[in-house]
């Protein structure tokens, strides 16, 4: 169902364009488009022309880049609030692409219009420069850890960057989304099988519980201990 698409009247309270004046706020708001995508629809293709930037107003999505063999990672997860395509500002093509995970509602503001946005509103031009600088901060940080981590260890690593990203829930404990064994391969850097039998430890021991291919976390500070030696890992 579409949400209204005045961003004043936007429910999404950590959205970034809310960082600007009332009169660009409406101007933003007058300007974007917020289509409808069904899951599994890319967003933008790697490879594609930058044509402006996406604001997540509702749903979830991966952020993906291919190697030369063709072989598919998630460089990151997106949710509501999140910015989308902020990387390739200033560029002529994304270097990476983007999935929905589930149906979303995606606004787009194209790149003049956002350009006039950054001049004209400085805070709302900083809040993106710690936007995206979080997220290489998040980006950097896993891709040292999993580079040194055992199998379980990248496993627990992405169920605890899936919760960060995605938490649901009045307990903080419950990752509801939609992915297979081999989409949270795609996250950590591993195959399906490996995840498969972590998982099944995992569940095994209690710390996991599943519910269909929902993913619910009863124990966070006890998956952290797992990985105590990389706690800089989950502390952002």
């Amino acid at each position: 169902m579409n949400i209204s698409p005045n961003c004043k009247m936007c429910p999404i309270a950590t959205c970034l364009v809310k960082q600007c004046n009332h009169t660009w706020i409406d101007r933003l708001s007058d300007a974007k488009n917020s289509p409808i995508y069904p899951k599994g629809q890319f967003v933008f293709m790697e490879g594609s022309l930058v044509l402006g930037a996406y604001f997540i107003l509702k749903g979830k999505v991966k952020v993906i880049s291919s190697n030369l063999g063709g072989k598919e990672q998630t460089v990151r997860l997106a949710g509501e609030g999140h910015m989308l395509g902020h990387s390739a500002i200033g560029l002529e093509k994304y270097s990476i692409g983007a999935v929905t995970l589930e149906e979303s509602q995606i606004c787009f503001i194209d790149n003049a219009t956002l350009y006039e946005a950054f001049m004209a509103n400085p805070k709302f031009t900083f809040e993106v420069m710690r936007f995206y600088s979080r997220e290489l901060r998040k980006s950097e940080i896993r891709t040292k850890c999993l580079g040194l981590m055992n199998n379980e260890e990248k496993v627990i690593l992405g169920l605890l960057y899936l919760a960060d990203t995605y938490l649901l829930g009045s307990q903080g404990n419950q990752v509801e989304i939609d992915l297979n064994r081999q989409e949270i391969a795609q996250i950590i850097g591993t195959n399906a099988e490996q995840v498969s039998r972590v998982l099944t430890s995992l569940k095994k021991e209690g710390l996991i519980q599943t519910v269909d291919r929902t993913i619910q976390l009863p124990n966070i500070p006890t998956l952290k201990e797992r990985i105590r030696q990389y706690a800089y890992a989950t502390s952002y």
